[in-house]
């Protein structure tokens, strides 16, 4: 018996070593080194690509007599790290989401909730042929059950949208509350301003015409984009047939008329969006009119509340007060402009500041000139006042003047402590091989390294003409590099493709093809890199074409009414939380400011308000202040641009978390 269990302990160890050596190939040279295999297959030139392995099973010694192998397990890894641990992955069927169940499956009946997690996952994504959301709800359920932070918001996501599930606002925010640890009273919508299903129906159908005007203004900036994009492959096609056949070979005219007909086609979409959205942003404002008209009646809701975004402020008993007003500094060059939003549970019924009506947009901002001239010395008075369909007021005292922040010791320091550090991929592409270059993005990526490194006291890797090889390389060193205590920010400035026949949305590298997608950089490729990462939170600052396709579904944010103390509180909750969220530019393509201060429209709208900020400020702060900016300015240049905040699809988002930048001069 005892030889026979050696001779079954050697048997094991040598066929685990042939394993190893089937997989490495034929290997003659005693320096062969592991880490530095060759992994290229047909469909991809990097070993950074995330797959489902099966790694070897365990030789476990039990007593002094039996020794026996486990079962192989499933993970979740780059190929390289697969390969250097000796496991096994499919190399020419990886997009093949069945073959992938199959790795996870035994372990998810098993009762393993990570196992559980990722079963859901490749259901939603089409282990069956199409996406089965009813057993991706499932799955997530019993994942969630068990404490998998994932899975619950993932499962709050499918009842958000009534994928697979009954849609309930009211059942996503139980389950976005169980990922992020937080009290739903902590908590303010989805998207619509509102914490409850009990809006009044006139409200409900007004939030309805405004989520489909969102996704009609996103479709159509898609596809400007990708007009714009057939329009110049036209182009190129018609300059190539211009040549003389000595000086290279011409294209066919059908080649040509086929592009002719793909960009008529582009175009008369376009044109259809665009009535689409005017017709919308018509029916928008005739269902805003009823709620106004309507009759009064108590839904039993909370009442309006009024938020002053631009410049940022936050109302806590400590800020100080002058002549009973609350004051707004705007510094010197910005605009007189004061920014807000409103947020109306049970509808608006109307805004005024002193006493003049004021336009809200259907997400509940609006924006006011300050005018100098009306003021004092001391600055200029607003009193704003909200009414909503319940006739319940809120209203905000304001003293409003321009010139340089006095920052006090309250506001200074935030009490939020960090036990790892601040880290920031910064990625700017101009001088495109093939596609058009662009002017602003190195400068916007150098920018915003500064404003990071310096203010932030981040360590910054910036990556200026970028590789896909180069991109992918630095992600996956983080993967290696950085601990859960860490923080990570991946800043993008370039060229962005969407392929619409799929949905899938790319960042263009600098040597990427203009007609052949094999060295783009797919989001999917992105987001199981972000998801491997072990940083505590990461977020993406995207400035290119399509990058909201990096995000499916909307954020529940932070109240804003929770003030002082207890905002403090839950500051330091959602920053042990960890969280995969993007903040995108909105637009179409990067477009210059109007002040000639070579960036971006909404690089230096993201560039300003980091460098004005002095204490603890959340994303999701940033984001609506960065919002009002850029869309005033693009306004300004007659063009619509509006960028957009929520959690990355399937990157591993476990809570209802935010990425909080915290001064070096404001850390206690």
């Amino acid at each position: 018996m005892k030889q026979y269990k050696h001779f079954y302990f050697h048997t094991c160890l040598l066929s685990l070593v042939f394993g190893i050596v089937l997989l490495f190939g034929c290997v003659s040279d005693p320096a062969f080194d592991p880490t530095h295999v060759n992994l290229k297959d047909p469909r991809s030139a990097d070993p950074f690509d995330v797959v489902n392995c099966l790694l070897p099973g365990q030789i476990r010694q039990l007593g002094i007599r039996v020794t026996y192998l486990t079962e192989r397990r499933p993970v979740r890894t780059t190929a390289e790290d697969c390969a250097i641990r000796g496991g096994e992955y499919v190399a020419l069927d990886r997009a093949d989401y069945g073959t992938a169940l199959k790795v996870w499956m035994s372990a998810a009946e098993g009762g393993d909730p990570d196992a559980q997690y990722y079963v859901g996952v490749l259901y939603e994504r089409g282990a069956e042929g199409q996406p089965n959301y009813i057993k991706a709800a499932s799955w997530y359920r019993q994942a969630a059950e068990r404490g998998v932070s994932r899975a619950a918001m993932n499962l709050g996501r499918l009842y958000e949208q009534g994928i697979g599930v009954e849609k309930s606002s009211a059942e996503a925010g139980k389950w976005f509350a169980k990922a992020s640890g937080m009290r739903e009273g902590n908590l303010i919508d989805l998207g619509s301003g509102s914490s409850s299903d009990q809006a009044g129906a006139e409200q409900v159908q007004l939030n309805s015409v405004q989520q489909e005007l969102d996704n009609l203004r996103s479709r159509l900036a898609e596809r400007t984009s990708l007009l714009d994009d057939e329009r110049r492959k036209l182009q190129q096609l018609k300059d190539e047939g211009r040549k003389p056949p000595n000086q290279g070979a011409s294209i066919a005219g059908d080649v040509i008329a086929n592009q002719e007909r793909l960009v008529n086609a582009r175009a008369s979409e376009v044109a259809k969006l665009q009535m689409q959205v005017l017709s919308l942003k018509e029916a928008a404002h005739k269902q805003a009119s009823l709620i106004r008209q309507s009759p009064r009646q108590d839904l039993g809701l909370a009442g309006p509340s009024l938020h002053i975004v631009d410049p940022p402020v936050i109302v806590t008993r400590g800020i100080r007060v002058e002549q009973g007003r609350i004051p707004i500094v705007i510094q010197p060059g910005r605009p007189m402009h004061l920014t807000g939003r409103v947020i109306a549970q049970a509808g608006l019924r109307s805004l005024t500041a002193n006493g003049t009506s004021v336009v809200v947009d259907e997400q509940g901002t609006f924006s006011l000139p300050v005018q100098a001239s009306q003021g004092t010395a001391s600055g200029v008075s607003m009193d704003l006042i909200a009414i909503d369909g319940q006739d319940k007021q809120a209203g905000l005292k304001l003293l409003v003047r321009s010139g340089a922040t006095a920052v006090g010791e309250e506001e200074r320091t935030t009490g939020i402590s960090r036990a790892g550090q601040y880290h920031a991929l910064v990625i700017g592409n101009d001088h495109y091989r093939q596609w058009t270059p662009l002017n602003t993005a190195v400068a916007d990526a150098t920018a915003v390294a500064k404003v990071l490194q310096n203010q932030y006291g981040f360590h910054v890797r910036l990556l200026k003409d970028s590789s896909r090889k180069e991109i992918l390389k630095a992600l996956n060193d983080y993967r290696k590099t950085l601990s859960e205590r860490d923080d990570l920010l991946v800043y993008y400035a370039g060229h962005g493709f969407l392929e619409p026949d799929i949905d899938r949305g790319y960042w263009i590298p600098i040597e990427g093809d203009l007609l052949d997608n094999t060295e783009w950089i797919e989001f999917p490729a992105v987001t199981d890199l972000l998801e491997l990462i072990p940083a505590k939170q990461v977020l993406v600052v995207a400035d290119s074409c399509f990058a909201g396709k990096l995000v499916r579904s909307a954020m529940a944010r932070l109240n804003p009414e929770v003030q002082d103390q207890a905002r403090q509180l839950l500051l330091k909750t959602i920053a042990d939380k960890k969280i995969r969220t993007t903040l995108t530019s909105g637009g179409a393509k990067p477009v210059l400011d109007d002040g000639g201060a070579g960036h971006s429209i909404f690089a230096a709208a993201f560039i300003g308000v980091l460098s004005e900020n002095r204490t603890a400020l959340e994303t999701e702060r940033l984001f609506w202040t960065v919002r009002a900016r850029v869309v005033q300015a693009a306004e300004r240049m007659k063009v619509e641009q509006i960028p957009t905040y929520g959690p990355i699809h399937m990157a591993g988002h476990e809570g209802l978390g935010d990425f909080v930048f915290v001064p070096a001069q404001a850390r206690p």
